[in-house]
């Protein structure tokens, strides 16, 4: 078991990691966030930018991606400096019992919802080759099929999950420098078919989504990448948590995205046929004879996202267990999920497109995450500035310094409640300046905002 632990470091379970066990290098890091931005749904995101335009396609892919990537990456060297896992980046702003609830249950139940999300494309995807099925033909009829290919997904990013970070490390090697091949195949395909000028010349003609709510899209695609402090814990080095992990999911991501837009445009150009579903590659690489480079790209995609998205669901499950379970046995939370996993993999059919059911998705978690990670980037940065005590995050008593109040940061929580409503409500109370200022940059502001108030009140409260 020493050899099997050493190969595997998670299994030493939510603990303070030796330097030895920190094993990530800054390519690691690189190809994680590549082989995770790098999948289905960067593809339909592609898809919803290209019809919008290609103005606003360049606009969010080479500007606004990597500018909102940025605090993300900031999670991943809090992570580095700390060896926190991604709950415990909140005890901090929330306390040890408001942090552990709130972000142990959401990140347990938000990563199986992106794993039901590739998934279920990649599967869908998988039918419609195997059966030789047109684009756009409906899957009524290969229900059988479709179980099938749900079930073979699930199974294999389980048990590379349940292997834990060493077995997703190496598979994300191998899928990612594969789907370079892979992709580099479409993305030649696309543009061997159709004259780039004929492709930049594009204009939809009704946009599903504007520009405004593409952005803010943007910011709950990045941002509810919520694994980022269980990989960035693991890295060697500040450069490879933070670098690594900004390329590699701004680079992954901006290539499926062009791959996904092109794929909308191309087959619309030849069939005079726009909808963003269209971006999934299966449906381009049929028409042009090339099945299998499809059936290769979204199988290694599905199973390489969703082995990752699993491993977090777990370890958010993991800190919710008791303290003894979460240092010896995290093995059992990651075979707990990829069970789960195959269940929700299903909800999707009960939508009546699966775009409905992707759109409804990140809406419902962006009001969750956009103030969850204001908050804790506004706790780091502003309040503490930079100072957190590692070992504190490790302590679950209440000698923890991050205890607080019975466990909870009422100012924290108060901001964060305050935080979420304001997501929801913003647009809804003045539906014309959301229009044209999107939600997710008011909700930043709002939130870590009321945050900083809120805790220099208390301190002043303190000091008298």
């Amino acid at each position: 078991m020493a050899s099997f632990s050493q190969w595997s470091p998670d299994h030493a379970g939510i603990r303070p990691l030796s330097q030895a066990e920190r094993t990530f290098g800054f390519f690691d890091l690189f190809w994680n966030w590549f082989g995770d931005s790098a999948n289905a749904s960067s593809w339909y995101f592609g898809g919803l930018l290209a019809m919008a335009g290609l103005p606003v396609l360049f606009w969010n892919t080479l500007l606004w991606s990597p500018l909102i990537i940025l605090p993300w990456a900031v999670l991943a060297l809090i992570a580095f400096r700390t060896g926190a896992t991604t709950v415990l980046l909140s005890l901090p702003a929330l306390g040890v019992r408001g942090g552990t609830m709130f972000l142990g249950t959401a990140e347990t139940l938000v990563q199986l919802g992106w794993t039901t999300v590739t998934t279920y494309i990649g599967a869908v995807s998988l039918v419609r080759i195997w059966q030789g099925m047109s684009p756009s033909a409906p899957l009524s009829g290969h229900v059988g099929p479709l179980i099938f290919s749900i079930l073979l997904i699930a199974l294999i990013q389980g048990i590379t999950a349940s292997l834990g970070a060493g077995a997703i490390r190496t598979l994300k090697w191998v899928s990612s420098l594969l789907l370079i091949v892979l992709g580099g195949i479409e993305t030649w395909q696309v543009f061997s078919h159709w004259k780039v000028r004929d492709i930049l010349a594009f204009r939809p003609d009704d946009p599903p989504l504007g520009s405004v709510r593409l952005f803010d899209i943007s910011f709950i695609n990045i941002w509810t990448w919520l694994q980022i402090g269980d990989f960035g814990r693991f890295s060697k080095s500040e450069r490879g948590a933070f670098m690594g992990s900004w390329l590699g999911l701004w680079v992954g991501q901006s290539w499926f995205v062009f791959i996904g837009a092109a794929a909308v445009i191309g087959l619309g150009l030849a069939t005079g046929h726009l909808h963003a579903e269209d971006s999934d590659p299966s449906r381009l690489m049929a028409k042009l004879g090339l099945s299998w480079v499809a059936l290769a790209v979204i199988f290694l995609s599905c199973v390489s996202v969703s082995s990752s998205n699993l491993y977090g669901a777990g370890m958010g499950l993991l800190s919710l267990l008791s303290h003894k379970v979460q240092r010896n046995n995290p093995g059992t939370s990651l075979v707990l999920v990829s069970l789960l996993s195959v269940g929700t993999s299903f909800i999707p059919l009960l939508f009546s497109s699966f775009i409905d059911y992707f759109t409804s998705f990140l809406t419902a978690i962006g009001g969750l995450f956009i103030p969850m990670w204001s908050l804790v980037l506004a706790d780091f940065l502003l309040h503490r500035k930079g100072r957190i005590d590692a070992e504190g995050l490790f302590d679950r008593s209440e000698t923890s310094p991050y205890w607080s109040l019975g466990g909870f940061n009422r100012m924290g929580i108060a901001a964060l409640l305050a935080g979420i409503l304001f997501y929801y409500g913003f647009p809804l109370g003045f539906p014309k300046v959301a229009d044209v200022t999107g939600i997710s940059l008011p909700s930043i502001l709002w939130t870590g905002g009321l945050y900083l108030m809120l805790m220099r009140g208390k301190n002043g409260e303190k000091a008298g």
